[in-house]
């Protein structure tokens, strides 16, 4: 399952989005799972300092984004998610292993004779 966090206005354009797909299915990944970036504090201040580095014209964006919170709402989220699982579909990312990963059956109860 190949999992990814992503930065709004930075790698979120579909192009950018299906050629991370495209790679995933090439390495193997069986799945895919994304969501957009989340700040917590400690990782918050460490991405803003390096923002304002290398995409300075994306930092004002970001802060005005995640002022006072960690999380983006769902209807910045959901857009990106459901592109995400589109683009999984179109490029093929499926379970292609062998076994199958499931859970055991559950036990049978066995009847009492009398």
């Amino acid at each position: 399952m190949a999992q990814r966090a992503i930065p709004p206005g930075i790698s979120d354009r579909p192009e950018q989005l299906a050629e991370v797909i495209r790679a995933a299915r090439d390495a193997g990944a069986c799945g895919v799972w994304a969501n957009v970036l989340f700040l917590r504090p400690g990782t918050r201040e460490h991405f803003l300092e390096n923002l304002a580095r290398d995409w300075p014209e994306e930092l004002e964006r970001y802060e005005e984004l995640y002022a006072g919170r960690a999380y983006l709402p769902g209807e910045e989220t959901k857009p990106v998610r459901a592109r995400v699982a589109e683009l999984a579909k179109e490029i093929g990312i499926a379970d292609r292993r062998r076994v199958k990963l499931a859970p055991p059956a559950e036990p049978e109860q066995l009847a009492l004779a009398v």
